[in-house]
């Protein structure tokens, strides 16, 4: 439910990192367009081996489904087309699932190349796990599906584990739960699964959402049939087979069914390569299959990123565009020249400093500190005869502005008075937490922005006034108020989330929770809602603000909440939201959460945010003792 703040200087830099991008992609594809060596036709050739694992249940006893098989089915003749090796596995139980893994584990692990795990059937999800439901399942309580079923995150540890380079799972297996009855669980659909980098999650329906098994006529389901018809046509990316499918769904569908996946593909895969002089556009016929491309020699994907995107802005004359570099690459293999570039264009007149020599060794810090966050860029010294000397107030300044627009995205942000007071748990005027948010719903580069959560005031009873008003949080961090950083409505918590009470009680804390939410619509509508649902913690870790080397240990809260909101009118819409943070004390705002709320089984937000920049004054001045102020 967040967003925010996106800046004149924010908006550049992400026209210019497209373009930067842009560059940095045809310096790749350069790499990669030569034919591999002969010490690298070895990895050519497993590259183009393809292993799948198809499974379709349909005959279950207490809820039989009319298409999983002759979905398995025909989803195997369509893979086998395009050079995939197939297991084919129809109604089968859970000893056989598990046999079945275990032999495409195997088989993907001695042969390498791309693994392909398809499951038509019912799926559960329990307590944010993915259970994939085998036939004859005696399952008669919530606490039994994890013995009774298929672990869908099982599947993927297989894949992972067999160090193969592309991995892809299909999960149409989004309907409704057969075993609603027998549990407590009131979640639909499955949940959203994390993607390992070189792998592809895709799921009939959006989480948390109830897929459509079959339109009248059909003999395959509804999701299964698009996605076999992408499939068949030559020169689209995996990516693009998906967009494709989604598109026809939605409209077959009337928007009431969204295919979902979550990708870390590293390179690009087809199921059928692009002709020889063939655009790639869509709706081209499909013609007889041709072998998989070969692939390019084996090399360090984030280093020739790096290389190839600095290479494209290195001599850019545009500032944007060297924020755009040290955005992506904070601590990169060249951040240290890019900072220079910066500078050299913030120094009156934009001319290169005469004889700049490389910086000098990082002298002392300043700023707050904690294990496993950035420290604050060092300070630079310019060369002069018999030493170091301080750099002209000039040269000083316009580092400083360099050094605050690329950590906070824009300058004059920093509103610290000079006697800022502090609240008991620690906040101070003057802190600022800035947060990345990538919206799954929105591709490329649309769908990450920033924001900026400041605090401008502490009220006398502690309370924090951020962001000019526009947010109001309670004396330990916590939102009950404030404009949605999603949709713009104005949102009131009573009472709020208690995330900094439950990071401080720890891991192994279940409890239950009631909220009532006020939405406030641009246009002034009012809307009630009555939420009710858990609150549960667990150990665990998470990656600190941009720049951090090391994990930090943290504090998973996962949140579920369900009920009514009504509307002035009467209208009634049913919600269903799953919001995860981590928390990592002393930070007192989350280092990231996730946010997935669905109205009326429609998914309506999506969304992930993590902490790229933090300015905590008590992590570096320790808060003073409970209840006192100054």
């Amino acid at each position: 439910m967040m967003k925010s703040m996106a800046t004149a200087t924010g908006r550049h830099g992400l026209h210019a990192r497209g373009r930067a991008w842009a560059l940095a992609a045809a310096v790749l594809l350069g790499l990669a367009t030569p034919g591999p060596p002969a010490a690298a036709q070895g990895n050519a050739e497993a590259a183009q081996r393809r292993t799948a694992l198809v499974i379709g249940n349909s005959a279950y006893a207490d809820a039989p489904l009319a298409n999983s098989a002759n979905d398995a089915r025909a989803m195997a003749q369509v893979l086998r087309a395009t050079g995939f090796a197939v297991q084919l596995h129809v109604d089968v139980d859970q000893r056989q699932m598990l046999a079945a893994v275990r032999e495409f584990g195997e088989r993907l692990k001695a042969t390498g190349g791309t693994g392909l795990f398809y499951f038509a059937g019912h799926g559960v999800q329990i307590k944010g796990r993915n259970f994939l439901v085998p036939i004859r399942a005696d399952i008669t309580h919530e606490d039994e599906v994890a013995y009774a079923a298929l672990d869908a995150q099982a599947v993927l540890d297989k894949m992972e584990s067999a160090g193969n380079g592309t991995n892809i799972i299909i999960l149409d297996a989004c309907r409704n739960n057969p075993f609603v009855r027998s549990t407590r669980n009131t979640q639909q659909g499955l949940a959203l699964m994390d993607a390992p980098v070189g792998t592809l999650v895709a799921f009939a329906t959006a989480p948390g959402s109830v897929a459509i098994d079959n339109l009248p006529g059909m003999r395959n389901g509804l999701y299964t049939t698009h996605l076999m018809e992408a499939i068949r046509r030559p020169g689209l990316k995996v990516e693009e087979v998906m967009k494709l499918t989604r598109a026809g769904v939605l409209r077959a569908s009337g928007n009431r069914q969204m295919p979902w996946e979550t990708s870390a593909l590293v390179g690009d895969f087809y199921f059928q390569p692009p002709r020889e002089g063939a655009t790639g556009v869509a709706g081209t016929p499909a013609g007889p299959p041709q072998a998989p491309a070969a692939a390019a020699p084996a090399v360090d994907t984030q280093a020739a990123i790096d290389d190839a995107l600095w290479a494209a802005v290195k001599d850019s004359r545009s500032s944007a565009e060297l924020y755009a570099y040290l955005q992506r690459f904070p601590d990169g293999r060249h951040a240290r020249e890019a900072r220079r570039r910066l500078l050299d264009l913030a120094t009156p007149g934009g001319a290169p400093r005469a004889g700049a020599a490389p910086p000098a060794p990082a002298g002392p810090q300043s700023g707050p500190s904690l294990p496993g966050l950035p420290a604050p860029p060092p300070r630079e010294a310019l060369p002069a005869t018999g030493g170091f000397v301080t750099a002209p107030p000039a040269i000083d300044e316009a580092r400083r502005v360099v050094e605050e627009v690329v950590r906070w995205g824009s300058a004059g942000t920093e509103r610290r008075p000079q006697n800022a007071r502090r609240n008991s748990a620690g906040f101070t005027e003057g802190d600022r937490f800035r947060y990345q948010k990538t919206d799954f719903y929105l591709r490329g580069g649309q769908g990450i922005t920033d924001y900026l959560w400041r605090v401008d005031r502490i009220e006398p009873d502690g309370s924090l006034w951020v962001n000019d008003g526009r947010q109001r949080f309670d004396p330990t961090g916590q939102r009950h108020g404030g404009n949605d950083e999603h949709t713009g409505a104005w949102v009131d918590f009573a009472p709020p989330l208690p995330l900094y009470e439950l990071a401080r009680r720890g891991a192994g804390v279940t409890q239950e929770f009631r909220t009532t939410v006020r939405i406030r619509d641009a246009g002034g509508q009012i809307e009630h809602a009555a939420l009710h649902g858990t609150l549960r913690t667990h150990a665990d870790s998470a990656r600190g603000p941009r720049g951090s080397a090391d994990l930090l240990a943290a504090l998973r809260i996962e949140v579920e909440l369900m009920g009514t909101a009504q509307a002035a009118d009467g209208a009634l819409r049913a919600l269903n939201w799953k919001h995860t943070y981590w928390m990592a004390l002393p930070l007192l705002l989350p280092v990231a959460f996730t946010i997935l709320e669905v109205v009326d089984g429609v998914p309506r937000q999506s969304t992930r945010h993590e902490l790229i920049a933090v300015d905590q004054l008590s992590l570096a001045d320790p808060a003073p003792a409970p209840g006192a102020t100054r």
